[in-house]
Protein backbone atom coordinates (compact mmCIF):
# COMPACT_ATOMS: atom_id res chain seq x y z
CA UNK A 1 0.00 0.00 0.00
CA UNK A 2 2.85 2.40 0.75
CA UNK A 3 5.09 1.71 -2.23
CA UNK A 4 4.18 4.87 -4.19
CA UNK A 5 4.37 7.22 -1.20
CA UNK A 6 7.18 9.16 0.44
CA UNK A 7 7.54 11.26 3.57
CA UNK A 8 8.61 14.77 2.50
CA UNK A 9 11.67 16.39 4.01
CA UNK A 10 10.88 19.28 6.34
CA UNK A 11 12.77 21.59 3.98
CA UNK A 12 10.09 20.96 1.32
CA UNK A 13 6.84 22.97 0.93
CA UNK A 14 4.29 22.72 3.73
CA UNK A 15 0.60 23.55 3.99
CA UNK A 16 -0.13 23.05 7.70
CA UNK A 17 1.54 23.23 11.09
CA UNK A 18 -0.03 21.75 14.22
CA UNK A 19 0.86 22.81 17.73
CA UNK A 20 -0.34 21.85 21.20
CA UNK A 21 -1.17 24.55 23.73
CA UNK A 22 0.78 23.87 26.91
CA UNK A 23 -1.37 22.75 29.85
CA UNK A 24 0.70 24.88 32.23
CA UNK A 25 2.46 28.18 31.71
CA UNK A 26 5.35 27.94 34.18
CA UNK A 27 7.23 24.63 34.30
CA UNK A 28 9.45 26.37 36.86
CA UNK A 29 8.30 29.46 38.75
CA UNK A 30 9.33 32.61 36.92
CA UNK A 31 9.69 30.94 33.51
CA UNK A 32 6.70 31.60 31.27
CA UNK A 33 6.72 28.89 28.60
CA UNK A 34 3.73 30.47 26.86
CA UNK A 35 5.90 33.39 25.69
CA UNK A 36 8.04 31.33 23.28
CA UNK A 37 4.96 29.36 22.26
CA UNK A 38 3.21 32.61 21.39
CA UNK A 39 6.20 33.82 19.38
CA UNK A 40 6.26 30.59 17.40
CA UNK A 41 2.57 30.99 16.53
CA UNK A 42 3.04 34.66 15.64
CA UNK A 43 5.93 33.93 13.28
CA UNK A 44 4.13 31.03 11.63
CA UNK A 45 1.10 33.22 10.93
CA UNK A 46 3.12 36.21 9.72
CA UNK A 47 5.88 34.43 7.77
CA UNK A 48 5.14 30.70 7.51
CA UNK A 49 2.52 30.73 4.73
CA UNK A 50 0.71 27.80 6.37
CA UNK A 51 -2.54 27.07 8.14
CA UNK A 52 -1.84 26.96 11.88
CA UNK A 53 -3.84 24.49 13.99
CA UNK A 54 -3.69 24.64 17.80
CA UNK A 55 -4.99 21.76 19.89
CA UNK A 56 -6.24 22.67 23.36
CA UNK A 57 -6.81 19.48 25.31
CA UNK A 58 -10.42 19.57 26.60
CA UNK A 59 -9.37 17.45 29.57
CA UNK A 60 -7.64 20.57 30.96
CA UNK A 61 -10.37 22.93 32.09
CA UNK A 62 -10.27 26.38 30.50
CA UNK A 63 -7.30 25.64 28.23
CA UNK A 64 -8.96 26.82 25.00
CA UNK A 65 -10.01 30.09 26.62
CA UNK A 66 -6.51 30.55 28.06
CA UNK A 67 -5.00 29.98 24.62
CA UNK A 68 -7.23 32.51 22.88
CA UNK A 69 -6.82 35.11 25.62
CA UNK A 70 -3.03 34.75 25.72
CA UNK A 71 -2.63 35.03 21.96
CA UNK A 72 -5.08 37.94 21.69
CA UNK A 73 -3.29 39.85 24.45
CA UNK A 74 -0.03 39.39 22.52
CA UNK A 75 -1.56 40.86 19.36
CA UNK A 76 -1.84 37.58 17.45
CA UNK A 77 -4.71 37.42 14.95
CA UNK A 78 -6.56 34.38 16.25
CA UNK A 79 -9.04 34.51 13.36
CA UNK A 80 -6.32 32.91 11.24
CA UNK A 81 -5.97 29.93 13.60
CA UNK A 82 -7.88 26.66 13.49
CA UNK A 83 -8.53 25.77 17.13
CA UNK A 84 -8.98 22.08 17.94
CA UNK A 85 -10.06 20.18 21.05
CA UNK A 86 -8.89 16.61 20.56
CA UNK A 87 -8.87 14.65 23.84
CA UNK A 88 -5.54 13.09 24.80
CA UNK A 89 -3.15 12.59 27.68
CA UNK A 90 -2.63 16.19 28.92
CA UNK A 91 1.08 15.41 29.39
CA UNK A 92 1.53 14.45 25.71
CA UNK A 93 1.87 18.07 24.67
CA UNK A 94 4.72 17.76 22.16
CA UNK A 95 2.79 17.39 18.93
CA UNK A 96 5.91 16.46 16.96
CA UNK A 97 5.87 13.02 18.49
CA UNK A 98 2.26 11.86 18.15
CA UNK A 99 0.91 14.30 15.57
CA UNK A 100 -0.14 13.48 11.99
CA UNK A 101 2.35 11.59 9.79
CA UNK A 102 1.25 12.34 6.24
CA UNK A 103 2.95 10.82 3.21
CA UNK A 104 2.32 11.88 -0.39
CA UNK A 105 2.78 10.48 -3.89
CA UNK A 106 3.19 12.00 -7.33
CA UNK A 107 -0.54 11.69 -8.00
CA UNK A 108 -1.33 14.06 -5.12
CA UNK A 109 -2.69 11.29 -2.91
CA UNK A 110 -1.96 10.99 0.80
CA UNK A 111 -1.31 8.18 3.25
CA UNK A 112 -1.33 8.48 7.04
CA UNK A 113 1.14 6.39 9.04
CA UNK A 114 -0.03 5.45 12.53
CA UNK A 115 2.80 4.05 14.73
CA UNK A 116 2.14 2.76 18.20
CA UNK A 117 2.55 5.03 21.23
CA UNK A 118 3.83 4.32 24.74
CA UNK A 119 4.51 7.81 26.15
CA UNK A 120 8.27 7.49 25.63
CA UNK A 121 8.42 3.93 26.85
CA UNK A 122 6.75 4.58 30.18
CA UNK A 123 3.48 2.71 29.64
CA UNK A 124 2.12 -0.27 27.79
CA UNK A 125 1.09 0.71 24.28
CA UNK A 126 -2.53 1.75 23.72
CA UNK A 127 -3.21 1.78 27.47
CA UNK A 128 -5.83 4.28 28.63
CA UNK A 129 -4.80 7.83 27.80
CA UNK A 130 -2.04 6.47 25.56
CA UNK A 131 -4.73 5.21 23.21
CA UNK A 132 -6.19 8.72 22.97
CA UNK A 133 -2.76 10.18 22.34
CA UNK A 134 -2.10 7.71 19.53
CA UNK A 135 -5.41 8.56 17.87
CA UNK A 136 -4.82 12.31 17.84
CA UNK A 137 -2.46 12.13 14.87
CA UNK A 138 -5.06 10.20 12.88
CA UNK A 139 -7.81 12.64 13.90
CA UNK A 140 -5.67 15.59 12.80
CA UNK A 141 -4.87 13.96 9.45
CA UNK A 142 -8.52 13.08 8.80
CA UNK A 143 -9.34 16.71 9.53
CA UNK A 144 -7.14 17.60 6.56
CA UNK A 145 -8.95 15.15 4.30
CA UNK A 146 -6.43 12.30 4.57
CA UNK A 147 -8.34 9.04 4.98
CA UNK A 148 -5.98 6.24 3.95
CA UNK A 149 -4.15 4.86 6.98
CA UNK A 150 -1.42 2.28 7.54
CA UNK A 151 -0.80 1.23 11.16
CA UNK A 152 2.08 -0.44 12.95
CA UNK A 153 2.71 -2.10 16.30
CA UNK A 154 6.17 -0.51 16.38
CA UNK A 155 6.48 2.42 18.80
CA UNK A 156 8.07 5.50 17.29
CA UNK A 157 7.95 9.25 17.92
CA UNK A 158 8.16 11.98 15.31
CA UNK A 159 11.05 13.76 17.00
CA UNK A 160 13.30 10.79 16.33
CA UNK A 161 12.57 10.55 12.61
CA UNK A 162 14.38 12.64 10.00
CA UNK A 163 13.69 12.11 6.29
CA UNK A 164 15.61 13.26 3.25
CA UNK A 165 12.37 13.10 1.27
CA UNK A 166 13.86 10.63 -1.21
CA UNK A 167 13.87 7.25 0.46
CA UNK A 168 16.16 7.65 3.49
CA UNK A 169 15.17 7.77 7.17
CA UNK A 170 17.56 8.79 9.95
CA UNK A 171 16.90 7.84 13.58
CA UNK A 172 18.61 6.70 16.79
CA UNK A 173 19.18 2.99 17.32
CA UNK A 174 19.27 3.15 21.12
CA UNK A 175 15.90 4.92 21.13
CA UNK A 176 14.00 3.04 18.44
CA UNK A 177 15.23 -0.46 19.30
CA UNK A 178 16.33 -0.80 22.91
CA UNK A 179 14.11 1.85 24.52
CA UNK A 180 10.89 1.76 22.47
CA UNK A 181 10.80 -1.71 20.92
CA UNK A 182 12.94 -3.93 23.18
CA UNK A 183 11.26 -7.10 21.97
CA UNK A 184 12.58 -6.61 18.45
CA UNK A 185 16.00 -6.66 16.81
CA UNK A 186 17.37 -3.72 14.85
CA UNK A 187 16.82 -5.68 11.66
CA UNK A 188 13.15 -6.24 12.53
CA UNK A 189 12.61 -2.57 13.39
CA UNK A 190 14.33 -1.51 10.18
CA UNK A 191 12.20 -3.87 8.09
CA UNK A 192 9.01 -2.46 9.61
CA UNK A 193 10.17 1.13 9.10
CA UNK A 194 10.92 0.37 5.46
CA UNK A 195 7.41 -1.04 5.12
CA UNK A 196 5.44 1.79 6.69
CA UNK A 197 7.62 4.74 5.59
CA UNK A 198 8.52 3.29 2.18
CA UNK A 199 12.23 4.04 2.59
CA UNK A 200 15.10 2.13 1.04
CA UNK A 201 17.68 3.00 3.69
CA UNK A 202 17.82 3.75 7.41
CA UNK A 203 20.73 5.73 8.86
CA UNK A 204 21.19 4.54 12.43
CA UNK A 205 22.76 7.03 14.84
CA UNK A 206 24.07 5.02 17.81
CA UNK A 207 22.91 7.13 20.79
CA UNK A 208 21.15 10.40 21.65
CA UNK A 209 22.83 13.31 23.37
CA UNK A 210 23.68 12.37 26.94
CA UNK A 211 21.56 15.18 28.42
CA UNK A 212 18.66 14.32 26.08
CA UNK A 213 18.65 10.71 27.24
CA UNK A 214 15.98 9.36 29.57
CA UNK A 215 16.41 11.29 32.83
CA UNK A 216 14.56 8.54 34.67
CA UNK A 217 17.55 6.20 34.28
CA UNK A 218 20.04 8.14 36.42
CA UNK A 219 21.26 11.65 37.20
CA UNK A 220 23.73 13.13 34.72
CA UNK A 221 26.03 14.28 37.49
CA UNK A 222 26.07 15.41 41.12
CA UNK A 223 26.86 18.65 42.91
CA UNK A 224 29.59 18.62 45.55
CA UNK A 225 26.93 18.16 48.25
CA UNK A 226 25.45 15.16 46.43
CA UNK A 227 22.45 16.94 44.90
CA UNK A 228 21.63 15.18 41.62
CA UNK A 229 21.74 17.04 38.31
CA UNK A 230 19.28 15.77 35.69
CA UNK A 231 18.32 16.65 32.14
CA UNK A 232 14.82 17.93 31.40
CA UNK A 233 14.18 15.36 28.67
CA UNK A 234 13.46 11.68 28.43
CA UNK A 235 12.81 11.59 24.69
CA UNK A 236 16.30 10.77 23.32
CA UNK A 237 15.52 12.11 19.85
CA UNK A 238 17.35 12.88 16.63
CA UNK A 239 15.93 16.40 16.41
CA UNK A 240 18.10 17.46 19.34
CA UNK A 241 21.34 16.61 17.53
CA UNK A 242 21.11 15.85 13.80
CA UNK A 243 18.82 17.11 11.01
CA UNK A 244 18.31 16.89 7.28
CA UNK A 245 18.42 20.49 5.98
CA UNK A 246 18.28 19.55 2.28
CA UNK A 247 17.90 16.38 0.27
CA UNK A 248 21.69 16.08 0.10
CA UNK A 249 22.74 17.79 3.35
CA UNK A 250 22.83 16.88 7.05
CA UNK A 251 23.35 19.34 9.92
CA UNK A 252 25.00 17.78 12.99
CA UNK A 253 25.71 19.30 16.40
CA UNK A 254 29.34 19.59 17.48
CA UNK A 255 31.19 19.64 20.80
CA UNK A 256 34.75 20.94 20.51
CA UNK A 257 37.78 19.42 22.23
CA UNK A 258 37.94 22.49 24.48
CA UNK A 259 34.30 22.09 25.50
CA UNK A 260 34.72 18.37 26.11
CA UNK A 261 37.48 19.14 28.59
CA UNK A 262 35.16 21.28 30.74
CA UNK A 263 32.88 18.53 32.09
CA UNK A 264 32.17 14.80 31.92
CA UNK A 265 28.75 15.57 30.39
CA UNK A 266 30.29 17.53 27.51
CA UNK A 267 32.91 14.82 27.04
CA UNK A 268 30.21 12.15 26.77
CA UNK A 269 28.24 14.30 24.33
CA UNK A 270 31.34 14.66 22.18
CA UNK A 271 31.81 10.89 22.15
CA UNK A 272 28.21 10.37 21.06
CA UNK A 273 28.32 13.11 18.42
CA UNK A 274 31.59 11.75 17.06
CA UNK A 275 29.89 8.36 16.70
CA UNK A 276 26.97 10.04 14.94
CA UNK A 277 29.40 11.80 12.60
CA UNK A 278 30.97 8.47 11.72
CA UNK A 279 27.52 7.07 10.91
CA UNK A 280 26.40 9.95 8.69
CA UNK A 281 29.78 10.29 6.98
CA UNK A 282 29.50 6.67 5.84
CA UNK A 283 25.85 6.99 4.81
CA UNK A 284 24.68 7.52 1.24
CA UNK A 285 21.40 8.41 -0.40
CA UNK A 286 19.42 5.91 -2.46
CA UNK A 287 21.66 6.63 -5.44
CA UNK A 288 24.85 5.96 -3.50
CA UNK A 289 25.86 9.61 -3.13
CA UNK A 290 27.36 10.75 0.19
CA UNK A 291 25.70 13.55 2.11
CA UNK A 292 27.22 16.95 2.74
CA UNK A 293 27.71 17.40 6.48
CA UNK A 294 27.43 20.81 8.12
CA UNK A 295 28.07 21.47 11.81
CA UNK A 296 26.28 23.63 14.37
CA UNK A 297 27.39 24.23 17.97
CA UNK A 298 25.96 22.02 20.67
CA UNK A 299 24.26 24.34 23.14
CA UNK A 300 25.80 24.92 26.54
CA UNK A 301 24.19 23.61 29.70
CA UNK A 302 21.93 26.07 31.49
CA UNK A 303 21.11 24.92 35.00
CA UNK A 304 18.15 25.84 37.19
CA UNK A 305 16.72 24.60 40.46
CA UNK A 306 13.37 22.87 40.82
CA UNK A 307 11.61 22.69 44.13
CA UNK A 308 8.47 21.01 45.45
CA UNK A 309 5.51 23.00 44.15
CA UNK A 310 7.08 23.66 40.75
CA UNK A 311 4.92 21.98 38.12
CA UNK A 312 7.93 20.25 36.61
CA UNK A 313 9.37 19.06 39.94
CA UNK A 314 6.06 17.51 40.95
CA UNK A 315 5.50 15.93 37.54
CA UNK A 316 9.01 14.48 37.33
CA UNK A 317 8.69 13.16 40.87
CA UNK A 318 5.53 11.35 39.76
CA UNK A 319 7.39 9.87 36.77
CA UNK A 320 10.47 8.77 38.71
CA UNK A 321 8.91 7.73 42.00
CA UNK A 322 11.12 7.32 45.06
CA UNK A 323 14.29 6.52 43.11
CA UNK A 324 15.87 6.74 39.67
CA UNK A 325 16.36 3.48 37.77
CA UNK A 326 19.95 3.24 38.99
CA UNK A 327 18.74 3.37 42.61
CA UNK A 328 19.62 7.02 43.32
CA UNK A 329 17.00 8.34 45.76
CA UNK A 330 14.72 11.12 44.56
CA UNK A 331 15.77 14.38 46.30
CA UNK A 332 13.06 15.64 48.62
CA UNK A 333 14.16 19.29 48.80
CA UNK A 334 15.40 20.43 45.41
CA UNK A 335 16.51 19.09 42.05
CA UNK A 336 19.10 20.69 39.78
CA UNK A 337 17.96 20.69 36.17
CA UNK A 338 19.62 21.19 32.79
CA UNK A 339 17.05 22.59 30.36
CA UNK A 340 16.55 20.63 27.13
CA UNK A 341 18.50 23.23 25.16
CA UNK A 342 19.53 22.55 21.57
CA UNK A 343 20.26 24.55 18.45
CA UNK A 344 19.17 21.56 16.35
CA UNK A 345 15.58 21.74 17.60
CA UNK A 346 14.53 24.26 14.95
CA UNK A 347 11.43 24.28 12.73
CA UNK A 348 11.66 24.77 8.98
CA UNK A 349 8.43 26.15 7.51
CA UNK A 350 8.48 27.28 3.89
CA UNK A 351 10.37 30.60 3.85
CA UNK A 352 11.14 30.74 7.58
CA UNK A 353 13.35 28.86 10.02
CA UNK A 354 12.50 29.17 13.72
CA UNK A 355 15.59 28.49 15.82
CA UNK A 356 16.30 28.67 19.54
CA UNK A 357 18.42 31.15 21.50
CA UNK A 358 19.26 31.33 25.20
CA UNK A 359 21.21 34.38 26.31
CA UNK A 360 19.39 36.65 28.75
CA UNK A 361 20.51 39.67 30.72
CA UNK A 362 23.01 38.62 33.39
CA UNK A 363 24.09 35.41 31.66
CA UNK A 364 27.63 34.58 30.59
CA UNK A 365 28.59 36.31 27.34
CA UNK A 366 29.74 32.93 26.03
CA UNK A 367 26.07 31.93 25.76
CA UNK A 368 25.34 34.97 23.59
CA UNK A 369 28.33 34.18 21.39
CA UNK A 370 27.14 30.61 20.93
CA UNK A 371 23.63 31.87 20.08
CA UNK A 372 25.18 34.01 17.36
CA UNK A 373 27.25 31.12 16.04
CA UNK A 374 24.15 28.92 15.89
CA UNK A 375 22.15 31.58 14.06
CA UNK A 376 24.97 31.95 11.54
CA UNK A 377 25.06 28.17 11.05
CA UNK A 378 21.32 28.07 10.41
CA UNK A 379 21.54 30.97 7.97
CA UNK A 380 24.34 29.18 6.13
CA UNK A 381 22.25 26.00 5.97
CA UNK A 382 19.19 27.93 4.76
CA UNK A 383 20.58 30.89 2.78
CA UNK A 384 17.27 31.68 1.06
CA UNK A 385 15.10 31.64 4.18
CA UNK A 386 14.42 34.03 7.03
CA UNK A 387 15.98 32.78 10.29
CA UNK A 388 14.25 33.87 13.51
CA UNK A 389 15.75 32.87 16.85
CA UNK A 390 13.13 32.32 19.57
CA UNK A 391 13.96 32.84 23.26
CA UNK A 392 12.94 29.29 24.13
CA UNK A 393 14.57 28.55 27.49
CA UNK A 394 11.27 28.41 29.39
CA UNK A 395 9.88 25.99 26.81
CA UNK A 396 13.02 23.85 27.05
CA UNK A 397 12.47 23.56 30.80
CA UNK A 398 9.42 21.45 29.99
CA UNK A 399 11.58 18.89 28.19
CA UNK A 400 11.42 19.94 24.55
CA UNK A 401 11.61 22.88 22.20
CA UNK A 402 10.34 24.63 19.09
CA UNK A 403 10.55 21.55 16.88
CA UNK A 404 9.13 19.22 19.53
CA UNK A 405 6.13 21.45 20.03
CA UNK A 406 5.21 21.73 16.33
CA UNK A 407 4.25 19.24 13.61
CA UNK A 408 4.39 20.18 9.96
CA UNK A 409 2.41 18.58 7.13
CA UNK A 410 2.00 18.88 3.39
CA UNK A 411 -1.38 18.06 1.88
CA UNK A 412 -1.75 18.59 -1.90
CA UNK A 413 -4.62 20.92 -2.81
CA UNK A 414 -6.35 18.23 -4.82
CA UNK A 415 -6.77 16.28 -1.60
Amino acid sequence: MTNSFRYPGEFEPQTDVFVEWLPYGEPIKGFDALKPVTEVVRNLIEHGDVQVHINCCPMVEGLLENCKETLTAAGVDIEQIDFLEYPEDPNSFYFRDNGPNIMVNDAGETLVVNPSWSFYGRYETNEGLRDLSRKIGVHAAVGLGCYNIVSSDMVSEGGDREFDGAGVLMCIEDTEVRKRNPGFTREEVEAEFKRIWNVEKVIWLPQPLYDDDDFRMAPLDYEADGTPIVGASFAAHTDEMCRFVARDTILLAEVTEEEAATSPISAENKRRLDAAYEAVSKATDVNGNPYKILRIPASGHIQYIQRPGDDLYDYYHELVGDAFMDGTPWPEDELHLFGATSYCNFLVCNGIVLGQRYWQEGMDEAIREKDQQAEAALQAAFPDRKVVMIDSLALNMAGGGVHCWTKNAYVPKAN
